[in-house]
């Protein structure tokens, strides 16, 4: 059985098609298909059947490509045991970033991963629905991302998800506001103003519904806009409430806006960390990890240090079991 044709039966599994998974081994599709037909000559058994135009699994090849996964964690696990001792490092690690969690944690991990000489961290901008960052992880080292519905929503994707923050999001309104002086909001205090919402189907959205629905009332979405900076800018202005997520928003209340909790309402983000289980068993992974659960730590109870001498003292903490 040649382990490099489960890895082409595992891309075709992960990536939904044979074109997709040519495109990411840089290979023709032809070659791909030509693979998977030796592989069932080897096996004896079908793998892919024809479905329209393309190709589907079959119950034997999706089980094959389950093991090809657990096949490739166990040559990640064994590769990263050769690195500790012969103290080998993946150089470049390539992780993808929604906006707001790069400018929460970026800036911090960038000190942690330079404490760490010849390793670079490439940050690459992807924002996707929630229900899209599973399939980024083909593509990244690390995927950050974040839902309403909490971290169980993404462990039905085979994939590593390592929690690293429970971010409240808050009602934002302008200083003046009338709601401005309540320590705390309800739905139904908000319901009634106009706001500045996102479009349907990004995570916040699904908050506001929420509110709606606690407070028996429709809500009037003057602006839709998904752009956390927007959203702030606008709610300055005096054009309507938002919700906003406390850790990041925070730190820009002197544009005029002012951030009031929510009672009553589920409204928080999550936000996760999602890798392959091959990729998570590498050591400079497993170290990159660690950075960023100190960093959402750091985030989390206010404690961000900006002097690199002390966050190359934190940077090399293991993960715990608990934190994978």
């Amino acid at each position: 059985m040649d382990f490099k044709r489960l890895q082409i039966l595992r891309e075709v599994a992960d990536r939904g098609t044979v074109g997709a998974a040519a495109d990411a081994l840089r290979v023709t599709p032809s070659a791909v298909s030509q693979q998977l037909r030796t592989l069932q000559d080897e096996l004896g058994v079908v793998l892919v059947e024809k479905s329209g135009r393309g190709v589907r699994l079959t119950e034997a090849g999706r089980a094959m490509a389950t093991a090809a996964a657990e096949v490739s964690t166990a040559m990640a696990r064994a590769e990263a045991t050769i690195d500790t001792y012969r103290r080998g490092w993946q150089a470049h690690v390539r992780a993808a970033f929604f906006p707001s969690a790069a400018e929460m944690f970026l800036p911090g991990l960038l000190h942690r991963v330079q404490s760490v000489p010849g390793l670079r961290l490439e940050a690459c901008f992807e924002d996707p629905g929630v229900a899209g960052f599973a399939g980024l992880a083909a593509d990244y080292d690390l995927v950050l991302a974040h839902s309403v519905d909490g971290p169980e929503v993404f462990a039905r994707n085979g994939l590593v998800v390592v929690p690293l923050l429970e971010e409240p999001l808050d009602v934002a309104m302008q200083s003046g506001h009338p709601l401005a002086a309540r320590s705390r909001v309800t739905a139904r205090d908000v319901v009634g103003y106009p706001w500045i919402g996102v479009p349907e189907g990004f995570p916040f959205d699904a908050v506001l519904k929420q509110i709606e629905k606690q407070a028996g009332a429709p809500a009037v979405r003057a602006q839709l806009y998904p752009d956390l900076r927007v959203l702030e800018a606008l709610v300055s202005a005096g054009h309507g409430l938002s919700l906003l997520p406390r850790y990041t928003a925070a730190g820009n209340e002197s544009r005029g806006f002012v951030l009031r909790p929510l009672v009553g309402v589920a409204a928080r983000r999550s936000i996760v960390a999602l890798l392959r289980p091959d990729v998570a068993e590498r050591t400079t992974i497993r170290d990159v990890l660690s950075m960023l659960v100190l960093e959402a730590e750091a985030v989390a109870t206010g404690t961000r240090e900006s002097d690199s001498g002390h966050l190359a003292r934190a940077a090399r903490v293991p993960l715990s079991q608990n934190a994978r």
